[in-house]
C-alpha cells in the first residue's frame, strides 16, 4: 500500500466512523498523513465552524518540539484552529473538555485503565490514533467502547510496496560459555550466618539449607538457573494469579534479558569500531549500558540528550546509544546502521525500533544474539516476513566486517 493509497484508505474510513486507528510503520509518514486528514475534516465536517479545537497528545515532552517541526515542514493546520499539544501523563487536565478534533500520537500509550477512564471523560468529535503497532487488547478496547476502525499497513508489505527501503538484516549469532566459571549466583541474600561459596553442583543443597552463598559458574550455568525460576516463577503465577507473582515472574525475565545485553558490551563495542566512520544507533537496554557502549547516550536522565539528538541530525556526532527515548517519533538523519545490544519482549518496542533503522535509503540492522536464549525467540519474529534474501549471517567479527566492505 503506497502513501496515497493509505490516505485515501484513511478518508474512506473517516466517511465511516469518528474513531480512526492509523496503524502504519516507523518512517511511513503517519504524521503527515495525520495532518492531511485533520485539514481534510476542517475542511468539510467543521467548515462552518468560526475556530476548530484540537488536541494532540503525544508521549513524552520533547516529542512536542518534533510535532511542531512536522507541523512546519507539511504546511500545518489550515483555518482557525486552537491547537493544544499535551502528553498523556497530561491527560487530567483535560477532564470533562471537548474538542472537535483529537490527535494521539503514539496511541498505544493510552493503553492502561486510567488513561483509559480519564480519556472516556473527554467529549470529541473526532479522533485520529496514530502507531506503528497498536497492542490487541487496546485496538480491541477502542473498537468496542468507540467503534474504532483501522488504516492498517505493516513494515514488511510496506517494503514490498516500495514506501520503505529493504533493510539488509545481518544476524550475529554468539555462544554461552559453559566452560569457564566466569560468573556468580547469590542465593539467599538475607540469610543470617557465615557466606558460604561453592560450585554450581552445590546450588540446590545451599537452596535447601537456606545459607547465604555465592555459587560460581558459567554463563550458560547463570542462564539456566534464572530460566528455571522465571519457569517456577510463571506457573506460581499461573496457579495464584496473584499481582505479586506476576510482577516477580516480569522482574525476572527483565533482569535475563538485561543479563544477556551486558554480556554483548564487548563484541558491540568491537562493532561500533569497525564502523568508526559510519552513522549508527544502538539500541540498549539500561542506562548503564548505553554509557558503557557509547559517549553520547540519549537516555531520561541525561540532561543533554535533547543536544545530542540534534548534533546527531546535524552530522556533528556519528555514534549514538538509545535506552527507549529513540523508539518513538524521532527523525533521525542518515542513520544507516542500527545495531542492537538488546532485544524487547515488548511487541511495540520490536517493531518501532525496526522501523527507526529504515529512514536512511540503504538500511543496515546488525543484531547479535546468544543462541539457544530467550534473545534467539524474539528475533525470529522480529524479522518473520522480511525477504529472506535480504537476511545475511555472520559467525564472526571478521565476518561482518568483510560482509559491510562488499
Amino acid at each position: 500500500m503506497t502513501r496515497e493509497e493509505a490516505y485515501s484508505q484513511c478518508l474512506t474510513t473517516l466517511s465511516k466512523t469518528n474513531f480512526t486507528l492509523v496503524e502504519l510503520p516507523t518512517g511511513y509518514g503517519k504524521s503527515y498523513i495525520s495532518i492531511r486528514m485533520t485539514n481534510h475534516l476542517i475542511e468539510t465536517t467543521y467548515k462552518n465552524k468560526s475556530e476548530v479545537s484540537i488536541l494532540l497528545l503525544v508521549a513524552k515532552t520533547v516529542h512536542k518540539e518534533t510535532w511542531k517541526d512536522e507541523l512546519a515542514k507539511w504546511g500545518g493546520i489550515k483555518g482557525n484552529a486552537n491547537l493544544i499539544i499535551e502528553c498523556y501523563e497530561s491527560l487530567h487536565k483535560h477532564v470533562d473538555k471537548h474538542y472537535d478534533i483529537i490527535i494521539m500520537d503514539e496511541c498505544h500509550h493510552l493503553n492502561s485503565d486510567l488513561r483509559h477512564d480519564l480519556f472516556h471523560t473527554i467529549s470529541f468529535g473526532n479522533v485520529i490514533g496514530l502507531s506503528a503497532t497498536i497492542p490487541k487488547k487496546l485496538k480491541l478496547y477502542l473498537q468496542y467502547e468507540y467503534h474504532a476502525q483501522t488504516v492498517l499497513c505493516n513494515i514488511t508489505d510496506a517494503i514490498k510496496d516500495g514506501v520503505l527501503p529493504e533493510p539488509q538484516i545481518i544476524l550475529f549469532p554468539l555462544e554461552l560459555d559453559n566452560i569457564h566459571p566466569t560468573e556468580f549466583i547469590e542465593i539467599n541474600p538475607k540469610a543470617k550466618g557465615p557466606i558460604h561459596h561453592g560450585s554450581f553442583s552445590k546450588l540446590w543443597s545451599y537452596r535447601k539449607m537456606k545459607v547465604h552463598a555465592i555459587i560460581s559458574c558459567t554463563q550458560r550455568q547463570k542462564l539456566n538457573d534464572m530460566n528455571s525460576q522465571i519457569l517456577f516463577q510463571k506457573n506460581s503465577f499461573m496457579r495464584t494469579h496473584q499481582e505479586y507473582t506476576k510482577n516477580k515472574w516480569l522482574f525476572s525475565c527483565g533482569e535475563r534479558i538485561k543479563y544477556l545485553a551486558n554480556l554483548k558490551n564487548n563484541i558491540v563495542l568491537a562493532i561500533l569500531s569497525s564502523l568508526a566512520d559510519e552513522r549508527t544507533l544502538t539500541f540498549c537496554k539500561t542506562i548503564e549500558q548505553a554509557e558503557c557502549l557509547g559517549k553520547y547516550c540519549i537516555h531520561s536522565k541525561n540532561p543533554n540528550s535533547e543536544l545530542i539528538y540534534k548534533n546527531f541530525n546535524d552530522k556533528k556526532i556519528n555514534h549514538i546509544t538509545s535506552v527507549n527515548i529513540l523508539n518513538e517519533n524521532a527523525n533521525l538523519v542518515d542513520c544507516k546502521y542500527a545495531i542492537f545490544a538488546n532485544y524487547s519482549s515488548s511487541e511495540v518496542c520490536s517493531v518501532q525500533r525496526c522501523g527507526r533503522a529504515l529512514r536512511h535509503k540503504s538500511p543496515v540492522i546488525i543484531m547479535p544474539f546468544y543462541r539457544n536464549t530467550r534473545e534467539q525467540e524474539i528475533l525470529k519474529d522480529m524479522i518473520k516476513g522480511f525477504n529472506p534474501d535480504s537476511i545475511h549471517t555472520v559467525n564472526s567479527l571478521t565476518e561482518l566486517q568483510s560482509f559491510l566492505k562488499k
